[in-house]
């Protein structure tokens, strides 16, 4: 006789280790080692992939950029920082969220305090939005007084800086037709606000700060980075990303923009997969 018992949904992120509510890790199979590669071939693979997704990021969004990388790094390692309205909201909380991230990667990198490193980077990040710009800064913070291993970093939709209508976006994602026309214009006048108070110096700037750590070279040892973004962003203006791309270039960062055509924030990989796939490939194949 059939069952009528109700049979349990698979959550997207459930071949992932949960370390705590923001920080999950994935551990492929093991694989017997090929002696024929060596770390200088362009095609050797990540030692680990760290993916810091956007605010209010739904789990099967997210799963779908880590099934990419099984399939690009099926020998990789992935770990995940979710990025929570919760604790964006209280930017002072973002360390203390993210350290269960830290015992992972010194892990994989038990050398990393050894200075700076001639051999090719092990190490791929990549972020989206200003919650993973968030969550990246917080990490630097997190593992000092070390610095993260070398890596290559991917920006995608990041970072933005402190707007009035990018704030606005930022609040009424996901809202239906009548919440935006009920609450829209209180969530302007608190934006206005705020921002106010940021131009005045009396509300700090995350956005900004979270931003100048990534071009900081004495908290980011990278060696690559690319800019994914496109003018139909609403959340983050795609002239504040480029400045942030120039910026880097003149602190030394060596730097790669893809600017996309009529793809909405964090959706360039959506629309434009081989694109943006191929991105992401040719700056981990560049970084020797």
């Amino acid at each position: 006789m059939a069952s009528n018992a109700p049979v349990a949904e698979t959550k997207p992120l459930s071949f992932m280790e949960t370390l705590s509510p923001i920080v999950s890790l994935y551990r492929p199979p093991a694989r017997p080692a090929n002696p024929a590669t060596a770390l200088s071939d362009p095609a050797t693979p990540p030692k680990l992939i760290l993916i810091c997704s956007w605010t209010g990021a739904r789990d099967i969004h997210i799963a779908k950029y880590i099934t990419k990388y099984q399939t690009l790094y099926p020998t990789s390692q992935i770990l995940l920082i979710k990025s929570p309205r919760s604790i964006l909201l209280k930017p002072s909380t973002i360390p203390a969220a993210v350290s269960p991230a830290v015992p992972v990667i010194r892990s994989v990198f038990p050398s990393l305090d050894a200075g700076s490193d001639s051999s090719p980077p092990e190490l791929m990040i990549h972020l989206f939005s200003n919650g993973g710009s968030s969550s990246l800064c917080a990490l630097y913070t997190a593992f000092q007084p070390s610095i993260l291993p070398p890596h290559i970093t991917i920006f995608d939709s990041a970072p933005g800086a402190s707007r009035v209508a990018g704030t606005v976006n930022f609040f009424t994602v996901g809202y239906s037709s009548l919440q935006r026309a009920v609450f829209t214009p209180f969530i302007y006048l608190f934006a206005a606000v705020v921002i106010a108070g940021i131009s005045v110096g009396l509300v700090p700037d995350s956005i900004a700060f979270w931003a100048a750590s990534h071009n900081d070279k004495a908290k980011n040892r990278e060696v690559g980075r690319a800019y994914l973004y496109s003018e139909e962003d609403d959340l983050v203006d795609w002239k504040d990303v480029e400045r942030h791309a120039k910026q880097a270039e003149e602190k030394g960062f060596v730097v790669r923009r893809e600017k996309f055509r009529g793809t909405p924030h964090v959706a360039h990989a959506r629309l434009e997969g081989d694109r943006y796939w191929g991105v992401v490939r040719e700056m981990w194949e560049a970084r020797i």
